[in-house]
């Protein structure tokens, strides 16, 4: 890597990140495939009679957790991750702010996956080198310096 490279005391950070999310990730997700009543519930949120859509979310959240894992083994080359990171949980936020805000009352386990969702996205958004990032093709090897 070119000198333009995250120091690697960020690399490390990058890589307990996403261990730490991988972890939850694959805790969370798997609950939410198995029995998404009891996952969500113990969130405050009532499953409906179709645990279909809350358990394909689950399976989304596994996915999650295997790009964290391999961000762990390989932080540089799952950077982009990070970004979409960011930019999903923002958008998670939002529509699920909406749809709180306007129930009444909404159920206090809503906030706080939002609170999580929140947290994720900040976390990515911060430990994320942006300074840095219009190198990342001289970090693959893909490009030279100009």
């Amino acid at each position: 890597m070119s000198a333009n490279a995250p120091s690697e005391r960020r690399i490390q950070l990058i890589r307990l990140v996403c261990f730490f999310f991988a972890l939850s990730s694959f805790f969370l997700g798997g609950w939410m495939m198995i029995d998404p009543a009891s996952a969500w519930g113990s969130m405050g949120i009532e499953v409906a009679a179709d645990p279909v859509a809350p358990a394909i979310y689950g399976g989304a959240i596994m996915g999650e957790g295997a790009m964290f894992a391999l961000g762990a083994i390989w932080p540089i080359r799952y950077l982009v991750f990070l970004q979409y990171l960011v930019l999903y949980k923002s958008f998670a936020c939002l529509a699920g702010m909406v749809v709180l805000l306007r129930m009444d009352p909404a159920p206090t386990g809503g906030w706080f996956v939002i609170a999580g969702w929140a947290f994720a996205g900040i976390t990515a958004a911060l430990i994320f080198p942006w300074k840095q990032w219009s190198s990342v093709e001289e970090w693959y090897g893909m490009r030279s310096k100009p």
